[in-house]
């Protein structure tokens, strides 16, 4: 019996996330045959001087035979190359994908795929940074990641176990949910924050206010708070377009929220707001308790 999930991985896009999974898997599961796809040499390249050795511009010859085949493209590319690339995928592989929205992917590729008796599980692994490239790739990007499994196509078991099985090879824990359940959470834990970053960063140039001061001033606070919003707006758009019901419902509640601390400003009242900002604090604390608490054990 294999001691690795599958036998053959293929990776379909030379990205960070695909890249820091390509690095993962050299690392964590060396007897696996490991092959990454780019639409360009030039990241193949690279991809080569990091020990990738088997990569193709051709995606149909990079599926042939692989047992396992991650989309890590910008998800409004997954059902395109899925069906460019069907021909080359057995009925006994299994297509995952790392996209941040589930229900769109599901709704097209996955019942696409599932409509020609092929095996789809939709997967999106929490980590990331602002940056973007293959050159940005590491494999720790993944370590002590959650990985979120989605499978409402009612893909066989054993398959799913698998796919849990390999992430957890690279170092992730992982977490079952519905489509729908996880793109209402990761709008508010994900998406609403990238856009608070947005806000934060588009407003502090508002009204009369010299550059000169704002660089000289900007400090930890405005650089943490708005890192994310480096990020690649395309992505971005693509991810808020795919997930706008969700993210819509989030920014509504928003809005609402900053109304109420205005009116508790224009109020002069102190203890509303203090009461405000205590609830976030605490709300924060909350959420991430389970994080914290698995970091230090």
């Amino acid at each position: 019996m294999s001691t690795i999930p599958f036998n053959t991985v293929t990776i379909l896009g030379p990205g960070l996330l695909g890249g820091s999974i390509a690095l993962a898997v050299r690392q964590h599961m060396p007897q696996c045959e490991l092959r990454l796809w780019a639409r360009r040499e030039q990241p193949l390249q690279l991809a080569q001087s990091l020990g990738i050795t088997h990569t193709y511009t051709d995606a149909r010859q990079a599926c042939e035979g692989a047992e396992l085949i991650i989309l890590a493209t910008p998800i409004g590319v997954f059902e395109e190359l899925s069906r460019s690339i069907l021909p080359a995928v057995s009925r006994e592989a299994l297509v995952t994908d790392v996209g941040s929205v589930k229900a769109y992917v599901h709704r097209t590729t996955g019942a696409m795929l599932t409509d020609r008796k092929r095996y789809f599980i939709g997967s999106h692994p929490m980590a990331g940074t602002e940056k973007q490239g293959l050159q940005n790739a590491f494999p720790e990007l993944l370590q002590n990641a959650t990985v979120v499994v989605t499978n409402p196509h009612g893909v066989p078991e054993d398959y799913a176990a698998r796919l849990e099985q390999f992430w957890q090879n690279l170092g992730c824990h992982t977490y079952r949910m519905a489509p729908a359940d996880h793109d209402r959470t990761v709008a508010r834990i994900s998406h609403m924050p990238h856009i608070v970053a947005g806000l934060a960063a588009r407003n502090a140039t508002v009204g009369d206010i010299r550059i000169s001061d704002l660089q000289r001033l900007a400090a930890t606070g405005y650089r943490d708070t708005t890192r994310v919003s480096s990020g690649s707006s395309q992505m971005w758009a693509d991810i808020l377009w795919e997930n706008d019901v969700a993210v819509r419902e989030i920014l509504h509640r928003c809005v609402d929220d900053l109304h109420c601390l205005v009116t508790l400003l224009e109020n002069q009242d102190k203890s509303g707001v203090r009461a405000w900002l205590d609830e976030a604090k605490s709300t924060r604390e909350l959420i991430l308790k389970l994080n914290d608490q698995s970091t230090t054990n």
